[in-house]
């Protein structure tokens, strides 16, 4: 194992890759040494390792923080067990940067930021160069006397008309969803993996997809195989998969896939050439198969959807979010972790729920909004399942 020591490393979502990227320049520029994915996680190397390495060769390490950072469920890992060597700060051991406008909650929010958000190159470098430093940050001149800024301030006028205030919406969860145009098609699980096409039973399994109506989605062949490489260490890193989750990449000139190697192969994560992104995992087990459970399917699918958008590729202003279930035989409705002998099935069985993917929505909403959007999706899928199997 390489041992040499190194001055930071840097924690970081796929989202944020540009600036991570952008960071660990201008630090090993002024002197310093760091680990970052992009540079040292080489082919073949295992993910896993890789970052416990990194954590024990880096004495410090720079969080990357942004919405993206929040959502994703791994990166929390990094920062928490950097935050337990050094809960009082003293090493300084941890340094949130903040590159996009976001509020940290809980421990992390107690930790000082930089904040580089809105700032020029120039500023944010200087911001950072200073930041990292351990040592006061008391400048070279004096600063200017406040006094005299504010006796020649310009006293502050009201505004000569009145100004109405917006009306409150009367429904501030409602979602605006409109008919796509022109409409879209979208690739479901089994047109996406050949191995759940080939698999006539399996593990129950929810799909949710994002298809663009127009082409500002599209991507190059090229790119498919490239985006192949990638997509593993961004499915780790947004909780699709697991650290220690075996996986298969590939990709053709429609696709590119990452699947779990496993018995059933339930969980994966695609993109299509027209630009579709697509992920699927599988439903809680209870006693009697399948657990579909409401309020915990929209909590899952709110991570799904949060993978999905935190990919840094392109999109169009309007986007079709769908769902299915398949396989969805053996299906109960009932409460995860909740041990009982009574399972509620309906009186037919269906091979597959696809919800019509005929509604789109503005793509901000899905990014802001995840909870929100899953909730709905939940909701058309439980009433085409009970629909479908005669449940009321």
């Amino acid at each position: 194992m390489d041992v040499v020591a190194k001055d930071f490393f840097i924690s970081y979502t796929a989202a944020d890759e540009v600036w991570a990227s952008w960071i660990a320049y201008i630090l090993e520029a002024d002197g310093f040494a760091v680990t970052i994915q992009e540079w040292d996680f080489r082919p073949g190397s295992n993910f896993a390792v890789e970052v416990d390495k990194a954590l024990k060769q880096c004495p410090r390490m720079i969080a990357v923080l942004s919405p993206a950072y929040l959502k994703a469920p791994f990166p929390a890992s990094e920062w928490a067990a950097v935050y337990a060597s050094d809960p009082e700060g003293a090493r300084k051991a941890l340094v949130p940067i903040v590159v996009q406008e976001c509020q940290p909650q809980g421990l992390l929010s107690q930790v000082v930021q930089i904040r580089i958000h809105g700032l020029d190159e120039a500023a944010a470098r200087k911001q950072i160069l200073e930041g990292v430093r351990r040592e006061r940050n008391k400048p070279a001149t004096p600063p200017p006397f406040p006094g005299a800024a504010a006796s020649t301030a310009a006293p502050a006028t009201a505004a000569p008309y009145p100004v109405a205030s917006a009306a409150p919406s009367s429904s501030p969860s409602r979602l605006r969803w409109q008919s796509p145009a022109p409409p879209v098609s979208v690739s479901w699980r089994k047109d996406l993996d050949q191995r759940a096409r080939d698999r006539s039973l399996g593990a129950a399994a929810v799909e949710v997809h994002l298809a663009f109506p127009a082409g500002d989605a599209r991507l190059q062949v090229s790119e498919l195989s490239t985006l192949a490489d990638w997509l593993p260490n961004h499915g780790r890193r947004s909780g699709v998969f697991t650290l220690v989750e075996a996986l298969h990449a590939d990709a053709d000139s429609t696709v590119a896939r990452v699947t779990s190697i496993g018995h059933y192969n339930e969980k994966g994560l695609a993109l299509t050439r027209s630009g579709q992104r697509s992920t699927w995992a599988p439903l809680p087990r209870g006693q009697m198969g399948a657990v579909l459970d409401q309020d915990d399917l929209i909590q899952q699918l709110t991570r799904m959807l949060n993978a999905l958008t935190t990919l840094d590729l392109p999109h169009g202003d309007l986007v079709v979010p769908a769902i299915g279930l398949d396989p969805a035989t053996m299906i109960s409705y009932g409460t995860v972790n909740t041990p009982s002998n009574i399972a509620t099935y309906g009186l037919a069985q269906a091979s597959h729920i696809h919800v019509s993917p005929d509604e789109a929505i503005d793509y901000g909403s899905v990014v802001d909004r995840p909870a929100d959007v899953a909730a709905e999706l939940v909701a058309r899928l439980i009433a085409d399942h009970r629909a479908a199997t005669g449940l009321r």
